[in-house]
């Protein structure tokens, strides 16, 4: 059963690379380096945001088969509000110092950034409550739909509204985050209506507790792997932060394939109490992801920068460069995940935060020391260092935890027998 929802999540996740392939694609050849520049950090303002609103986003799916669906819906609202009320405060006050507000925000899209996140923040809502109820194919189709309306609404702004700036980014943002929105809250009233109203109501206490601790280390993680697109733009501008921003986004679709099998792990973890199952499942995912990731980066790493300057346009070509030096730290995040989803699924999601900000320590500094010297590898650099340092940390964590050993690092005859007897019984309901 955990290898066909790997497989469905991970079908999912390859169509997202995929349409994120073709939507790279657009953006290069039709918007241009420095617009596609500007969108990155219009999303980077919004992700930032998005993992404050998630403070207890995430205790969502840890709590979603232990409290009243009803009662985590209201506290999840009611705190998106505040989130969003707060950055809107924040952005007005930063008004008076101008050179700190554009360097953060880009001009003229402080309101935009606030309502995709007040709309991603509800969708995001949703996706936690089918996540923690296993609704796993429920969820991957939500995701589906939602990359999907992203690509043919960019596609349809440029080729039939003409627009050719990054407008038509922001744009398809609204569109991708609204309509599966709707869906999701569907699906939603669904559940209301078959739950046992039984269990008890959910306090904003205890999930801020749990969820600030994970929050809190997602927030310090995208600082560890965007925190350079600020000094990228201000020490090379926008059109170098366009090209690093397309490296991202390539290397990012292959982090899916760890992230894809982190889902399902902490979908399996959040069902049970049983830590010998906790272990053995994250060493063997571990494994598994490690394996396949490193494979599918080797492979991008290979590709001539003139195959990315003949599909993305010239001028791309130093997407090579950034491929290379991130492709160490795409590795780490492969276990990162597996990693983080093994202590939010146990429910320790402090040992998260710890890994995080032993990461951002070694960001901070790398990203000042290695931008101004080696501008677009020395970016990637930095991340590759934080991500390693942070998969470090978490290891001898996760050792002293299990007692597990170097050994266990290594595939076995059983982890071979194990996924040979998955795949042959995949038709069966009892698989893996």
């Amino acid at each position: 059963m955990i290898l066909r929802k790997i497989l469905g999540t991970s079908g999912s996740r390859i169509l997202h690379a995929a349409s994120n392939l073709l939507l790279l694609w657009l953006a290069t050849n039709k918007l241009g380096s420095e617009a596609w520049g500007l969108s990155g950090l219009i999303l980077l303002d919004i992700s930032l945001l998005l993992l404050i609103a998630d403070m207890i986003g995430n205790a969502l799916v840890f709590f979603s088969s232990r409290r009243n669906t009803k009662s985590l819906l209201k506290l999840s609202y009611f705190w998106i509000g505040i989130v969003v009320s707060a950055a809107g405060l924040i952005f007005y006050l930063l008004h008076f110092f101008p050179n700190i507000y554009h360097f953060l925000i880009p001009k003229g899209y402080g309101i935009h950034i606030l309502l995709l996140v007040l709309l991603n923040g509800f969708h995001g809502f949703n996706m936690y409550i089918l996540l923690g109820k296993d609704r796993t194919t429920a969820f991957n189709s939500l995701f589906i739909i939602q990359f999907i309306t992203m690509l043919l609404s960019m596609a349809g702004l440029i080729y039939i509204f003409n627009i050719t700036d990054e407008r038509a980014f922001v744009y398809a943002l609204y569109a991708s985050y609204i309509f599966p929105l709707f869906l999701g809250y569907l699906l939603i009233l669904s559940i209301l209506r078959k739950e046992n109203h039984s269990k008890p109501d959910a306090s904003f206490s205890e999930l801020f507790r749990f969820g600030s601790m994970t929050q809190l280390s997602s927030i310090a993680h995208m600082l560890n792997k965007r925190l350079s697109f600020y000094f990228i733009n201000q020490f090379t501008g926008l059109s170098a932060l366009g090209i690093y921003n397309s490296g991202s986004q390539l290397t990012e679709g292959l982090r899916m394939i760890g992230q894809s099998i982190a889902l399902v792990q902490i979908s399996s973890l959040s069902n049970s109490d049983d830590r010998i199952y906790a272990k053995v499942l994250s060493l063997q995912l571990l494994k598994f992801s490690v394996i396949l990731t490193t494979i599918a980066i080797g492979i991008l790493a290979l590709i001539p920068s003139s195959v990315f300057e003949f599909i993305f346009s010239s001028g791309f070509g130093e997407i090579r460069v950034v491929i290379i030096s991130l492709s160490p730290g795409v590795v780490a995040l492969a276990a990162n995940a597996i990693f983080s989803h093994y202590f939010s699924g146990t429910g320790r999601p402090v040992y998260n935060l710890y890994a995080s900000l032993v990461g951002l320590g070694v960001t901070i500094p790398a990203v000042f020391i290695l931008i101004p010297a080696y501008g677009l590898a020395g970016a990637g650099a930095a991340a590759s260092i934080a991500y390693t340092a942070t998969v470090i940390y978490q290891w001898f964590v996760f050792k002293k935890d299990t007692g597990a050993n170097w050994l266990e690092l290594l595939i076995s005859k059983n982890d071979i027998l194990t996924a040979w007897r998955a795949i042959k019984n995949l038709k069966k309901p009892d698989s893996f």
